[in-house]
């Protein structure tokens, strides 16, 4: 599929604010205001979220917002365009909902990444959903956890086809059998590095002592980093192991404390989706799941409130995407005529783009408009590359870190980087966004390393 949305875009502005400083989450207790009103993040526990409440949120987003909704790659819903006088009626029927902690830092910490297709997954070792609910809870409720980084985040993984493998985080669980998860602090699944084992009953009780002693080895440090991985690379793996060694089992043979693994994927068994952003359900589970994307990871709340009637259950994914649970007969073909993206090989799927001039009190461009004026101009670059990103200012919120093809916009125009983040020196730089996706559907394969 291609988009036939024109390059044209509005008269390049002048930006509005600097940008905010990273760190800072939005919740519904702590919406965030942003260029179209405020933004609310829900946190939905396991990434569980029951039909009539999808329809019940489409409706607030609606009522209340600019009926936008955007997926994060946390597996959040985000309501934009909300005005001030819309946050009380929207806080009040979230809450009724089940999807808001007692205050603003109890919400905060309610980080926690579950594996989408926990319970209809037949090739998962572990139905994942007990743990994640269990750790969402006692992380609202452990008030010394609290004290953690905004972006602190924990992750649950039953494994099978819908795995996490390629999600990075500051704590990972990995389920191993029906039973045990493995324990590692920091990255993806190749990356973190590993503790131990623990029994699923007992993740709760593990993920507050490792909280516990992030918080007291990060306070040892003249410069206290804010993730768990730059904790570890400054005082290693042994004081956490100290720590944490009466709550831990013996890791599988072959993995040692505290070494990164290289074949940590056959052993969970685990294949890579063909995608990221996607997830197409295999042979086995054809009729357990649709997955449904849409460019950006943002709908309309008339879309979601459509989809929603198409199921009984909606999972939320960090590919921004979602996946209809049992689907209705019928449910494909009305999500395209949502728009929604169906296949892996849509290439709007490799592209990321912030919310830009339109959503953003930063932004300069109209990001999304540049994104699909790409898809539409730049085929044969994205079949070559893994993701292309434009950015409507140097901090990249939508990813920071490098793409392919990064576009960073600056008072209107864009500087094009290849291979870099946001924000990067590039030899294509000061380009309109016209002559920016010119730029870009123009690269060739020699300028494209590694790509």
């Amino acid at each position: 599929m291609t988009s036939t949305v024109r390059s044209t875009v509005p008269t390049p502005v002048s930006p509005r604010n600097p940008p905010r400083r990273r760190g800072t989450c939005p919740g519904v207790l702590a919406p965030m205001e942003v260029g179209d009103g405020f933004l609310l993040r829900v946190r939905v526990p396991a990434g569980v979220l029951p039909a009539e409440h999808a329809r019940r949120i489409a409706a607030l987003g609606a009522e209340h917002g600019n009926g936008l909704i955007d997926l994060s790659h946390r597996g959040n819903l985000q309501l934009r365009g909300v005005p001030a006088r819309g946050l009380e009626p929207v806080t009040d029927a979230l809450r009724a909902m089940g999807y808001v902690a007692d205050d603003a830092v109890s919400e905060a910490v309610r980080n926690v990444l579950c594996a989408p297709a926990a319970g209809l997954d037949g090739t998962a070792p572990m139905d994942a959903r007990p743990v994640a609910r269990a750790l969402d809870a006692r992380l609202a409720g452990d008030a010394a956890l609290h004290r953690l980084p905004p972006k602190f985040g924990w992750l649950v993984c039953g494994g099978g086809i819908a795995h996490l493998a390629s999600s990075g985080t500051d704590v990972r669980f990995d389920a191993v059998d029906g039973e045990r998860l493995r324990v590692s602090l920091g990255g993806t699944l190749a990356e973190a590095v590993p503790l131990g084992l623990c029994r699923a009953e007992e993740v709760a009780d593990v993920a507050s002592a490792l909280g516990r002693a992030f918080l007291e080895l990060r306070a040892t440090l003249p410069e206290p980093p804010r993730r768990m991985a730059g904790l570890v690379a400054a005082v290693g793996v042994e004081p956490f192991r100290a720590r944490l060694s009466p709550l831990l089992l013996p890791l599988p043979p072959g993995e040692r404390v505290g070494v990164r693994g290289t074949h940590l994927m056959e052993i969970f068994g685990c294949a890579e989706p063909p995608h990221p952003d996607l997830l197409p359900g295999g042979k086995k589970e054809h009729d357990a799941w649709l997955t449904v994307a849409f460019p950006f990871g943002r709908l309309t709340c008339a879309a979601l409130s459509a989809l929603s009637d198409l199921t009984h259950e909606i999972r939320l994914t960090p590919w921004r995407a979602l996946l209809l649970v049992r689907p209705a007969p019928e449910a494909a073909a009305q999500a395209a005529a949502l728009g929604a993206i169906l296949t892996p090989a849509d290439r709007r799927l490799k592209l990321t783009a912030c919310s830009g001039l339109r959503g953003c009190d930063v932004g300069t461009t109209d990001t999304h408009t540049t994104a699909l004026a790409i898809a539409d101009r730049a085929g044969p670059l994205l079949d070559r590359v893994r993701m292309v990103h434009v950015s409507g200012c140097a901090k990249g919120c939508a990813h920071p870190g490098a793409a392919d093809v990064t576009l960073t916009a600056r008072d209107g125009v864009y500087d094009v980087a290849l291979n870099a983040k946001p924000g990067a020196a590039s030899r294509h730089a000061g380009l309109s966004p016209d002559d920016a996706v010119a730029c870009v559907a123009g690269l060739s394969p020699e300028e494209l390393p590694g790509a």
